[in-house]
Protein backbone atom coordinates (compact mmCIF):
# COMPACT_ATOMS: atom_id res chain seq x y z
CA UNK A 1 0.00 0.00 0.00
CA UNK A 2 1.99 3.03 -0.94
CA UNK A 3 1.37 6.12 0.93
CA UNK A 4 1.31 9.83 -0.48
CA UNK A 5 4.83 11.23 -0.21
CA UNK A 6 5.36 15.55 -0.23
CA UNK A 7 8.83 16.77 -1.50
CA UNK A 8 10.29 19.96 -2.87
CA UNK A 9 13.84 19.11 -2.29
CA UNK A 10 15.39 16.58 -4.19
CA UNK A 11 18.15 14.28 -2.58
CA UNK A 12 21.05 16.36 -4.00
CA UNK A 13 19.10 19.05 -3.07
CA UNK A 14 18.93 18.04 0.51
CA UNK A 15 22.49 16.91 0.55
CA UNK A 16 23.39 20.37 -0.77
CA UNK A 17 21.14 22.04 1.88
CA UNK A 18 23.59 20.07 4.14
CA UNK A 19 26.99 21.25 2.78
CA UNK A 20 26.10 24.67 3.34
CA UNK A 21 24.78 24.34 6.69
CA UNK A 22 28.63 22.45 7.10
CA UNK A 23 29.86 25.61 5.44
CA UNK A 24 27.86 28.24 7.68
CA UNK A 25 29.59 26.23 11.01
CA UNK A 26 32.74 26.31 9.80
CA UNK A 27 32.93 29.66 8.32
CA UNK A 28 30.20 32.08 9.63
CA UNK A 29 29.81 30.36 12.45
CA UNK A 30 27.20 31.05 15.60
CA UNK A 31 26.59 32.94 18.61
CA UNK A 32 26.80 31.63 22.13
CA UNK A 33 26.20 34.42 25.31
CA UNK A 34 26.88 31.06 27.96
CA UNK A 35 30.60 31.22 29.73
CA UNK A 36 30.13 27.54 30.39
CA UNK A 37 27.97 26.35 27.06
CA UNK A 38 31.37 28.19 25.38
CA UNK A 39 34.12 26.08 27.72
CA UNK A 40 32.35 22.80 26.60
CA UNK A 41 32.15 23.46 23.24
CA UNK A 42 35.50 24.82 23.23
CA UNK A 43 36.67 21.37 24.83
CA UNK A 44 34.24 18.90 22.62
CA UNK A 45 36.20 20.87 19.61
CA UNK A 46 34.70 23.82 18.59
CA UNK A 47 36.60 26.95 17.61
CA UNK A 48 35.44 29.47 20.34
CA UNK A 49 35.98 33.41 20.70
CA UNK A 50 35.00 33.48 24.54
CA UNK A 51 35.37 37.19 24.38
CA UNK A 52 32.90 37.21 21.33
CA UNK A 53 30.65 34.35 21.69
CA UNK A 54 31.56 32.76 18.16
CA UNK A 55 31.85 29.76 17.99
CA UNK A 56 32.67 27.36 14.70
CA UNK A 57 32.46 24.10 14.11
CA UNK A 58 34.57 21.94 12.43
CA UNK A 59 32.50 19.13 9.91
CA UNK A 60 33.56 16.05 11.70
CA UNK A 61 32.41 17.28 15.19
CA UNK A 62 29.07 18.06 13.60
CA UNK A 63 28.44 14.80 12.11
CA UNK A 64 30.05 13.68 15.61
CA UNK A 65 27.61 15.00 17.96
CA UNK A 66 24.67 14.61 15.55
CA UNK A 67 25.29 10.82 15.63
CA UNK A 68 24.29 10.59 19.43
CA UNK A 69 21.03 12.83 18.98
CA UNK A 70 18.32 10.14 19.19
CA UNK A 71 15.96 9.48 15.99
CA UNK A 72 13.00 9.98 18.74
CA UNK A 73 11.49 11.44 21.59
CA UNK A 74 8.86 10.16 24.44
CA UNK A 75 6.26 12.44 25.94
CA UNK A 76 3.58 11.12 28.02
CA UNK A 77 0.83 12.57 30.30
CA UNK A 78 -0.98 11.12 33.24
CA UNK A 79 -3.21 9.29 31.31
CA UNK A 80 -0.22 7.03 30.57
CA UNK A 81 -0.21 7.24 26.86
CA UNK A 82 3.20 7.17 25.39
CA UNK A 83 3.75 9.46 22.42
CA UNK A 84 6.87 8.35 20.16
CA UNK A 85 7.76 11.24 18.47
CA UNK A 86 9.51 10.10 15.42
CA UNK A 87 9.46 7.31 12.59
CA UNK A 88 6.21 6.83 11.34
CA UNK A 89 4.26 8.05 14.21
CA UNK A 90 2.30 11.05 14.70
CA UNK A 91 0.33 13.32 17.45
CA UNK A 92 -1.25 16.51 17.23
CA UNK A 93 -1.36 19.06 20.07
CA UNK A 94 -3.94 22.02 20.34
CA UNK A 95 -3.90 24.95 21.70
CA UNK A 96 -5.12 26.97 24.93
CA UNK A 97 -4.57 30.60 24.88
CA UNK A 98 -2.84 33.14 22.65
CA UNK A 99 -2.78 36.93 22.36
CA UNK A 100 -6.09 37.07 21.21
CA UNK A 101 -9.08 34.74 21.25
CA UNK A 102 -11.49 34.46 17.99
CA UNK A 103 -14.80 34.87 19.75
CA UNK A 104 -17.73 32.74 17.99
CA UNK A 105 -19.62 35.85 18.30
CA UNK A 106 -17.76 39.03 18.68
CA UNK A 107 -14.60 38.23 16.84
CA UNK A 108 -11.27 39.18 18.02
CA UNK A 109 -10.87 40.15 21.70
CA UNK A 110 -7.84 39.62 24.44
CA UNK A 111 -8.20 36.03 26.31
CA UNK A 112 -10.20 35.69 29.94
CA UNK A 113 -9.78 32.66 32.46
CA UNK A 114 -12.64 31.33 31.08
CA UNK A 115 -11.16 30.90 27.87
CA UNK A 116 -8.44 28.41 29.64
CA UNK A 117 -10.34 26.32 31.03
CA UNK A 118 -12.68 25.62 28.14
CA UNK A 119 -10.11 25.32 25.44
CA UNK A 120 -8.14 22.56 27.44
CA UNK A 121 -11.57 20.98 28.04
CA UNK A 122 -11.91 20.97 24.30
CA UNK A 123 -8.39 19.58 23.30
CA UNK A 124 -9.04 17.07 26.46
CA UNK A 125 -11.93 15.94 25.01
CA UNK A 126 -11.16 15.30 21.33
CA UNK A 127 -9.80 11.90 20.39
CA UNK A 128 -7.23 13.72 17.69
CA UNK A 129 -5.66 15.58 20.47
CA UNK A 130 -2.27 13.96 22.11
CA UNK A 131 -0.59 16.82 23.67
CA UNK A 132 -1.64 20.32 25.13
CA UNK A 133 0.16 23.45 24.48
CA UNK A 134 -0.66 27.03 26.27
CA UNK A 135 1.35 29.78 25.36
CA UNK A 136 2.53 32.26 28.12
CA UNK A 137 0.44 35.01 27.84
CA UNK A 138 -2.00 36.86 30.45
CA UNK A 139 -5.37 37.13 30.50
CA UNK A 140 -7.90 40.46 31.06
CA UNK A 141 -9.52 39.17 33.99
CA UNK A 142 -6.47 38.73 36.38
CA UNK A 143 -3.43 40.75 36.43
CA UNK A 144 0.24 40.71 37.26
CA UNK A 145 1.76 37.82 37.53
CA UNK A 146 -0.93 36.43 39.25
CA UNK A 147 -2.44 35.89 35.14
CA UNK A 148 -0.02 33.71 34.23
CA UNK A 149 0.14 31.13 37.40
CA UNK A 150 -3.57 30.78 37.47
CA UNK A 151 -3.61 29.92 33.69
CA UNK A 152 -0.94 27.12 34.34
CA UNK A 153 -2.72 25.76 37.03
CA UNK A 154 -6.09 25.65 35.18
CA UNK A 155 -4.88 23.65 32.35
CA UNK A 156 -2.73 21.60 34.45
CA UNK A 157 -5.54 20.96 36.75
CA UNK A 158 -8.11 19.76 33.59
CA UNK A 159 -5.71 17.87 31.34
CA UNK A 160 -4.35 14.41 31.89
CA UNK A 161 -2.70 14.47 28.73
CA UNK A 162 0.93 15.46 27.78
CA UNK A 163 1.45 19.41 28.39
CA UNK A 164 4.04 21.68 26.51
CA UNK A 165 6.54 23.90 28.22
CA UNK A 166 7.10 27.05 26.53
CA UNK A 167 8.84 29.09 29.30
CA UNK A 168 9.54 33.04 28.54
CA UNK A 169 12.42 33.22 31.55
CA UNK A 170 14.79 30.55 33.36
CA UNK A 171 12.38 31.61 36.45
CA UNK A 172 9.49 30.29 34.45
CA UNK A 173 11.13 27.27 33.24
CA UNK A 174 11.80 26.19 36.70
CA UNK A 175 8.28 26.95 38.14
CA UNK A 176 7.47 24.73 34.94
CA UNK A 177 10.09 22.08 36.79
CA UNK A 178 8.76 22.79 39.99
CA UNK A 179 5.23 22.38 39.24
CA UNK A 180 6.20 18.60 37.27
CA UNK A 181 7.90 16.68 40.23
CA UNK A 182 4.84 18.32 42.37
CA UNK A 183 2.36 16.20 39.89
CA UNK A 184 4.64 13.56 39.68
CA UNK A 185 4.75 13.23 43.14
CA UNK A 186 1.01 13.47 43.74
CA UNK A 187 0.58 10.57 40.88
CA UNK A 188 3.19 8.27 42.27
CA UNK A 189 5.40 8.83 39.63
CA UNK A 190 9.23 8.88 38.75
CA UNK A 191 9.93 12.64 37.87
CA UNK A 192 13.40 12.09 36.53
CA UNK A 193 12.14 9.38 33.93
CA UNK A 194 8.86 10.14 33.19
CA UNK A 195 8.86 13.11 30.37
CA UNK A 196 5.87 14.45 31.21
CA UNK A 197 6.30 17.67 29.30
CA UNK A 198 9.01 18.69 26.85
CA UNK A 199 10.80 22.57 27.22
CA UNK A 200 10.78 24.53 24.61
CA UNK A 201 13.16 27.48 24.00
CA UNK A 202 14.04 29.90 21.33
CA UNK A 203 16.69 30.52 19.19
CA UNK A 204 17.27 33.94 18.15
CA UNK A 205 17.53 34.41 14.14
CA UNK A 206 20.11 34.78 12.90
CA UNK A 207 22.17 31.81 14.62
CA UNK A 208 22.36 33.20 18.40
CA UNK A 209 21.58 31.08 21.40
CA UNK A 210 21.65 33.12 24.55
CA UNK A 211 22.33 32.23 27.41
CA UNK A 212 19.01 32.13 29.44
CA UNK A 213 17.66 29.61 26.55
CA UNK A 214 20.83 27.55 27.51
CA UNK A 215 20.07 27.11 31.25
CA UNK A 216 16.09 25.87 29.69
CA UNK A 217 18.16 23.27 27.93
CA UNK A 218 19.57 22.73 31.12
CA UNK A 219 16.63 22.35 33.14
CA UNK A 220 15.22 19.80 30.58
CA UNK A 221 18.61 17.73 30.75
CA UNK A 222 18.18 17.31 34.22
CA UNK A 223 15.47 15.02 33.56
CA UNK A 224 14.27 13.24 30.32
CA UNK A 225 12.35 15.89 28.96
CA UNK A 226 12.89 16.34 25.42
CA UNK A 227 14.07 20.06 23.96
CA UNK A 228 11.75 21.60 21.65
CA UNK A 229 13.65 24.77 19.80
CA UNK A 230 11.39 27.51 18.42
CA UNK A 231 13.47 28.00 15.20
CA UNK A 232 11.43 31.46 13.66
CA UNK A 233 13.73 33.07 11.41
CA UNK A 234 11.68 36.43 9.15
CA UNK A 235 12.82 36.02 5.45
CA UNK A 236 14.00 39.70 4.84
CA UNK A 237 14.66 40.77 8.72
CA UNK A 238 16.29 38.03 10.62
CA UNK A 239 17.44 35.64 7.27
CA UNK A 240 17.85 35.67 3.65
CA UNK A 241 15.22 37.38 1.49
CA UNK A 242 14.90 34.00 -0.57
CA UNK A 243 12.61 30.38 0.53
CA UNK A 244 16.27 28.45 -0.15
CA UNK A 245 18.10 30.88 2.20
CA UNK A 246 15.71 31.03 5.02
CA UNK A 247 15.34 27.17 5.15
CA UNK A 248 19.25 27.27 5.38
CA UNK A 249 19.19 29.43 8.21
CA UNK A 250 16.35 27.43 9.97
CA UNK A 251 18.34 24.16 9.51
CA UNK A 252 21.71 25.71 11.19
CA UNK A 253 19.59 27.24 13.99
CA UNK A 254 18.01 23.97 14.74
CA UNK A 255 21.16 21.77 14.61
CA UNK A 256 22.78 24.67 16.64
CA UNK A 257 20.38 23.40 19.62
CA UNK A 258 20.98 19.41 18.46
CA UNK A 259 24.66 20.28 19.27
CA UNK A 260 25.07 22.13 22.20
CA UNK A 261 22.59 19.98 24.18
CA UNK A 262 24.26 16.78 22.60
CA UNK A 263 27.78 18.33 24.06
CA UNK A 264 25.91 18.47 27.59
CA UNK A 265 24.04 15.14 27.83
CA UNK A 266 24.88 12.66 24.96
CA UNK A 267 21.52 10.89 23.46
CA UNK A 268 19.31 13.18 25.04
CA UNK A 269 16.18 14.12 22.85
CA UNK A 270 15.77 17.55 20.63
CA UNK A 271 13.52 17.39 18.16
CA UNK A 272 14.02 19.72 14.74
CA UNK A 273 11.22 22.22 14.72
CA UNK A 274 10.69 25.22 11.99
CA UNK A 275 8.34 27.93 12.19
CA UNK A 276 9.89 30.57 9.34
CA UNK A 277 7.86 33.39 8.17
CA UNK A 278 8.31 36.14 5.32
CA UNK A 279 8.54 40.21 6.34
CA UNK A 280 6.22 41.98 4.13
CA UNK A 281 8.50 44.90 2.54
CA UNK A 282 5.31 46.99 1.92
CA UNK A 283 4.65 47.37 5.92
CA UNK A 284 7.37 46.10 7.75
CA UNK A 285 5.50 43.54 9.39
CA UNK A 286 5.55 39.50 9.63
CA UNK A 287 3.35 37.30 7.91
CA UNK A 288 3.44 33.75 9.47
CA UNK A 289 0.98 31.66 7.38
CA UNK A 290 1.68 32.91 4.01
CA UNK A 291 2.24 29.89 0.85
CA UNK A 292 5.35 29.76 1.41
CA UNK A 293 4.96 28.04 5.20
CA UNK A 294 3.57 24.62 2.90
CA UNK A 295 7.27 25.16 1.29
CA UNK A 296 9.07 25.72 4.28
CA UNK A 297 7.22 22.83 6.37
CA UNK A 298 8.06 20.31 3.94
CA UNK A 299 11.76 21.27 3.20
CA UNK A 300 12.15 21.16 7.26
CA UNK A 301 10.80 17.77 7.66
CA UNK A 302 13.16 16.52 4.49
CA UNK A 303 15.56 18.17 6.57
CA UNK A 304 15.05 16.38 10.11
CA UNK A 305 14.14 13.31 8.36
CA UNK A 306 17.84 13.18 6.44
CA UNK A 307 19.11 13.94 10.15
CA UNK A 308 16.99 10.87 11.68
CA UNK A 309 15.48 13.52 14.77
CA UNK A 310 12.14 13.82 15.36
CA UNK A 311 9.90 16.07 13.72
CA UNK A 312 7.36 18.65 15.15
CA UNK A 313 5.72 21.83 13.68
CA UNK A 314 2.64 23.90 13.61
CA UNK A 315 -0.65 22.35 12.16
CA UNK A 316 -3.08 24.42 10.21
CA UNK A 317 -3.01 27.86 10.90
CA UNK A 318 -3.68 30.74 8.86
CA UNK A 319 -3.60 34.42 8.28
CA UNK A 320 -7.19 35.28 8.59
CA UNK A 321 -9.10 35.35 11.99
CA UNK A 322 -12.39 34.58 10.22
CA UNK A 323 -14.12 31.38 9.20
CA UNK A 324 -13.89 31.75 5.66
CA UNK A 325 -12.73 30.16 2.33
CA UNK A 326 -9.22 31.49 3.05
CA UNK A 327 -8.95 29.96 6.29
CA UNK A 328 -9.60 26.47 5.19
CA UNK A 329 -7.70 26.78 2.30
CA UNK A 330 -5.10 27.61 3.70
CA UNK A 331 -5.66 25.42 6.83
CA UNK A 332 -5.70 22.23 4.61
CA UNK A 333 -2.34 23.30 2.54
CA UNK A 334 -0.84 23.13 5.82
CA UNK A 335 -2.09 20.29 7.36
CA UNK A 336 -1.51 18.34 3.98
CA UNK A 337 2.10 19.34 3.97
CA UNK A 338 2.49 18.38 8.37
CA UNK A 339 1.19 14.89 7.24
CA UNK A 340 1.56 13.74 4.01
CA UNK A 341 5.90 15.81 4.29
CA UNK A 342 5.82 13.11 8.02
CA UNK A 343 5.81 15.48 10.70
CA UNK A 344 5.94 14.01 13.88
CA UNK A 345 4.57 16.45 16.19
CA UNK A 346 1.63 18.66 14.58
CA UNK A 347 1.01 21.21 17.04
CA UNK A 348 -0.85 24.17 17.39
CA UNK A 349 -4.38 23.35 16.21
CA UNK A 350 -6.57 26.17 16.70
CA UNK A 351 -4.35 28.87 15.36
CA UNK A 352 -5.21 31.41 12.95
CA UNK A 353 -5.07 35.30 12.74
CA UNK A 354 -1.35 35.17 11.81
CA UNK A 355 -0.37 33.12 14.72
CA UNK A 356 -1.20 35.49 17.16
CA UNK A 357 -4.94 34.18 17.66
CA UNK A 358 -6.51 31.26 18.44
CA UNK A 359 -10.46 29.88 18.47
CA UNK A 360 -11.97 27.03 20.11
CA UNK A 361 -13.61 26.44 16.57
CA UNK A 362 -10.63 26.26 14.69
CA UNK A 363 -9.50 23.52 16.92
CA UNK A 364 -12.36 21.22 15.76
CA UNK A 365 -12.71 22.32 12.23
CA UNK A 366 -8.96 21.72 11.77
CA UNK A 367 -9.43 17.85 13.74
CA UNK A 368 -12.14 17.55 10.81
CA UNK A 369 -9.32 18.69 8.13
CA UNK A 370 -6.89 16.65 9.96
CA UNK A 371 -9.25 13.84 9.29
CA UNK A 372 -9.59 14.68 6.05
CA UNK A 373 -5.93 15.10 5.12
CA UNK A 374 -4.55 11.85 7.49
CA UNK A 375 -7.29 10.26 4.84
CA UNK A 376 -5.61 10.77 1.71
CA UNK A 377 -2.37 10.23 2.94
CA UNK A 378 -2.46 7.00 3.75
CA UNK A 379 -2.82 6.08 0.24
CA UNK A 380 -5.31 2.64 -1.77
CA UNK A 381 -5.29 -0.67 -0.27
CA UNK A 382 -4.09 -2.35 -3.93
CA UNK A 383 -4.80 -5.52 -2.59
CA UNK A 384 -6.33 -8.46 -4.49
CA UNK A 385 -9.29 -8.42 -2.07
CA UNK A 386 -9.55 -4.75 -2.19
CA UNK A 387 -9.31 -4.52 -6.14
CA UNK A 388 -12.77 -6.77 -5.81
CA UNK A 389 -12.52 -8.44 -8.83
CA UNK A 390 -14.22 -11.59 -7.31
CA UNK A 391 -16.59 -8.87 -6.22
CA UNK A 392 -17.05 -7.43 -9.99
CA UNK A 393 -16.95 -11.24 -11.06
CA UNK A 394 -20.42 -12.50 -8.64
CA UNK A 395 -22.32 -9.15 -9.88
CA UNK A 396 -21.31 -9.15 -13.78
CA UNK A 397 -22.27 -6.19 -16.17
CA UNK A 398 -24.74 -4.35 -15.50
CA UNK A 399 -25.93 -5.53 -12.01
CA UNK A 400 -25.34 -3.50 -8.74
CA UNK A 401 -22.98 -4.15 -5.53
CA UNK A 402 -25.35 -2.76 -2.63
CA UNK A 403 -25.70 -6.27 -1.43
CA UNK A 404 -22.50 -7.75 -2.45
CA UNK A 405 -19.93 -9.34 0.09
CA UNK A 406 -17.74 -7.13 -0.10
CA UNK A 407 -19.95 -4.13 0.49
CA UNK A 408 -21.30 -5.74 3.62
CA UNK A 409 -18.42 -6.37 5.16
CA UNK A 410 -16.80 -3.13 4.69
CA UNK A 411 -19.84 -1.27 5.02
CA UNK A 412 -18.85 0.12 9.04
CA UNK A 413 -15.29 0.28 7.95
CA UNK A 414 -12.89 2.92 7.60
CA UNK A 415 -12.25 2.25 3.74
CA UNK A 416 -14.23 5.36 3.26
CA UNK A 417 -14.06 8.75 4.53
CA UNK A 418 -15.91 10.09 7.74
CA UNK A 419 -15.35 12.67 9.89
CA UNK A 420 -17.93 14.46 12.45
CA UNK A 421 -16.13 17.48 12.30
CA UNK A 422 -17.36 17.94 8.36
CA UNK A 423 -20.36 18.43 6.55
CA UNK A 424 -20.57 15.72 4.36
CA UNK A 425 -24.10 15.36 3.12
CA UNK A 426 -23.30 16.49 -0.34
CA UNK A 427 -26.41 19.03 0.08
CA UNK A 428 -29.17 15.43 0.33
CA UNK A 429 -30.06 17.59 3.71
CA UNK A 430 -31.15 21.22 3.85
CA UNK A 431 -30.77 21.59 7.59
CA UNK A 432 -27.24 20.37 8.44
CA UNK A 433 -24.99 22.95 9.39
CA UNK A 434 -22.00 24.14 8.16
CA UNK A 435 -18.24 23.36 9.60
CA UNK A 436 -17.90 26.35 11.63
CA UNK A 437 -21.76 25.59 13.29
CA UNK A 438 -20.88 22.54 14.04
CA UNK A 439 -17.85 23.21 15.61
CA UNK A 440 -19.52 25.89 17.61
CA UNK A 441 -22.28 22.69 18.26
CA UNK A 442 -19.30 20.37 19.37
CA UNK A 443 -18.16 22.44 22.16
CA UNK A 444 -20.90 22.89 24.05
CA UNK A 445 -21.06 19.35 24.06
CA UNK A 446 -17.57 18.45 25.07
CA UNK A 447 -17.43 20.66 27.90
CA UNK A 448 -21.10 20.23 29.15
CA UNK A 449 -20.14 16.50 29.36
CA UNK A 450 -16.77 16.87 30.62
CA UNK A 451 -15.96 14.61 33.99
CA UNK A 452 -12.63 15.38 35.54
CA UNK A 453 -9.53 13.50 34.44
CA UNK A 454 -6.83 14.31 36.53
CA UNK A 455 -7.51 13.19 40.14
CA UNK A 456 -8.43 14.79 43.48
CA UNK A 457 -5.15 13.99 44.80
CA UNK A 458 -2.88 15.90 42.22
CA UNK A 459 -5.44 18.68 41.46
CA UNK A 460 -5.08 19.14 44.90
CA UNK A 461 -1.27 19.34 44.69
CA UNK A 462 -0.94 21.49 41.78
CA UNK A 463 -3.53 24.00 43.63
CA UNK A 464 -1.61 24.16 46.88
CA UNK A 465 1.70 24.49 44.30
CA UNK A 466 0.18 27.59 43.01
CA UNK A 467 -1.51 28.87 46.00
CA UNK A 468 2.13 29.41 47.37
CA UNK A 469 2.91 31.67 44.14
CA UNK A 470 -0.01 34.12 44.12
CA UNK A 471 0.26 37.34 45.44
CA UNK A 472 -3.59 38.13 45.50
CA UNK A 473 -4.91 34.62 47.34
CA UNK A 474 -7.90 34.98 46.39
CA UNK A 475 -7.18 34.28 42.66
CA UNK A 476 -6.74 30.72 44.21
CA UNK A 477 -10.55 30.53 44.75
CA UNK A 478 -11.59 31.36 40.58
Amino acid sequence: MGRMLLKVLSDPEVEKMHDRTLELFETVGVKVTHDEALKKLAKAGAKVNASTGSVRFPREMVGELLALAPSVGVETGLNGKVLEIGGDNRYYGSLVTDPFIIDYNTGPRRPVLEDIRRNTIIGESLDRVDMISRMQFPVADISGADSCYKTMEVVLTHTSKSVSSPPTSEENCRDWMDVMAVIADAAGLDVMNTPLTHIMMAVTSPLQLHAPNVEMMKMAMERCYPIFPTICPMAGTTSPYTVAGTALVTNAENLLVVLVAQVYKPGHPVFYGAGPSVTDMKTGCDLYYKAEKMLFKIAATQMGKYYNLPVKGEAAGTLTYRPDVQNGAEGALYLLASVVGGQNGVGGLGSLHNAVGMSAEQIVMQCGLADMVEYVARGIDMSDHKLGLSSIDRVGPGGNFLMDDLTLELLRSDEFFESPYLDLTGGYEDDRPGIHEIAHQKLDEFVNNYKPTVGDKVQAAIKDFFLKKYQNKKVADL
